[in-house]
């Protein structure tokens, strides 16, 4: 039976179907667009390195065994899938997250065959000696890739630094020595454990006929057992492992990322706390701020600085970025103004500036089919309703906000810059 869920705020309705199989599927039609797009998700990432099933032992898989996974899904016994997306003219591809994996493609016509496609490949693993063996040299240069990009550097080198035992700390491809550990069997007891139906979700938008997909999920969906399937606990300190990292590369301006650690519990509530930290710092350094306007004049910043938060399953925190040619004193200037605005904060009409600049934004997000099946997805995954975060942004409370300043810890911080070689 298909749920319709219609949301006050943005005057959308999404459709939500439990198949029989377990899979939840969410889809948004969209009238009048040209494009159409599916997105297979499983709630399985990098993160997930230790876990137990039905009540046995816990096991510890290598490091980038989820992302090593996603490859090889791509390849059956007979083609690969890339192949087959070719021949109907779509645009596929996946990708391992911290907390997830996801399998998508985009397509102007043939929307149920390349739906049929996709739900094929994902159920239906091929693993040998042989093929695994041969994806260890091209998973080994994107390793390599990664860590010569500094931007990706500068970004996990602050997880490092912020993290003591949260998994979120390791790279999502593992490294050389991790992968060296994957076997066929590695990978086929990842899939058994995590790629089953009730820990997977379907999310369409776009032009296609929702009884298609219906159709489609029918016949293509299979049943599984399902298993209990329990991830490793972690104890995280409340403070930060190192304050500050460094690492010399290649750079014509350094570059940093600085995030204020948080404590683990505001994951427990992930949605509100990523809209209202995302607010308190859009408010407070956005590129409309007076921060931002001063640290400009002063050529500490320049227009490559943003601000956000950094959130997933297990972990959030906000999160600044950019150039400069001293982070260490964006740092300080963001730790100085965040003390300063907890005894003086925004007023309530900034605040609500850029609650409506942000509730805007994510309006305008439902103009993009991609952009659509991503917030669905999203939903799905952290087990909340398909409009909850921009209802959250809608509904944001600037008192509920200036309590997340007044407990935010500003010295709990850590600075990840990546410098040039000095000439």
């Amino acid at each position: 039976m298909t749920e319709k869920i219609y949301d006050e705020v943005i005057k959308e309705t999404c459709l939500k179907y439990v198949s029989p199989s377990g899979v939840t599927v969410y889809m948004l039609p969209m009238r009048g667009y040209s494009s159409a797009t599916a997105q297979f998700s499983v709630r399985f990432g990098s993160q997930d390195n230790s876990f137990s099933v039905n009540g046995g032992e816990f096991v510890r898989i290598p490091d980038g065994t989820a992302h090593y996974l996603e490859h090889k899904l791509f390849e059956s016994e007979e083609k690969d899938a890339f192949s087959m997306f070719a021949q109907t003219g779509a645009s596929c591809n996946a990708g391992t997250s911290f907390d997830y994996t996801q399998y998508y493609f985009s397509c102007a016509n043939r929307f149920s065959e390349n739906l049929g496609i996709l739900l094929d490949f994902v159920q239906d693993p091929f693993f040998t000696p042989e093929n695994v063996e041969k994806e260890r040299g091209i998973i080994g240069q994107e390793i390599t890739m990664y860590r010569d990009n500094p931007s990706w550097r500068v970004f996990t080198d602050l997880l490092e630094g912020i993290y003591y035992n949260n998994p979120v700390r390791l790279d999502i491809a593992g490294t050389e020595e991790s992968i060296a550990q994957i076997t066929e069997q590695t990978l086929y007891d990842c899939y058994n454990a995590f790629y089953n139906p009730k820990n997977m979700y379907l999310c369409c938008a776009g032009n296609f006929d929702p009884e298609e997909v219906l159709r489609v999920c029918s016949d293509k969906l299979k049943y599984r057992e399902g298993q209990n399937v329990q991830t490793a606990k972690f104890d995280e300190p409340r403070e930060v492992r190192q304050k500050r990292v460094e690492l010399v590369m290649p750079v014509a301006k350094p570059i940093f990322e600085i995030g204020f650690k948080l404590p683990q519990d505001v994951c427990e509530n992930e949605i509100e706390n990523y809209i209202c930290y995302n607010l308190l710092f859009d408010s407070i350094f956005g590129d409309v701020s007076d921060f931002y306007e001063e640290m400009r004049d002063r050529g500490l910043l320049n227009e490559e600085f943003s601000v956000g938060v950094f959130s997933g399953r297990g972990h959030l925190f906000p999160i600044a970025r950019g150039e400069s040619p001293d982070p260490d004193a964006v740092l300080f200037e963001m730790q100085k103004r965040l003390r300063a605005f907890k005894n003086s904060p925004p007023s309530r009409e900034d605040f609500e500036c850029v609650k409506r600049a942000t509730y805007g934004a994510m309006v305008r997000d439902f103009n993009n089919v991609d952009s659509v099946a991503g917030t669905l997805s999203e939903a799905a995954l952290a087990g909340v309703a398909p409009f909850a975060a921009i209802d959250a942004a809608a509904g944001a409370d600037y008192e509920k906000t200036l309590e997340k300043l007044l407990s935010l810890d500003e010295e709990n911080a850590c600075v990840s810059i990546i410098k040039g070689e000095d000439k």
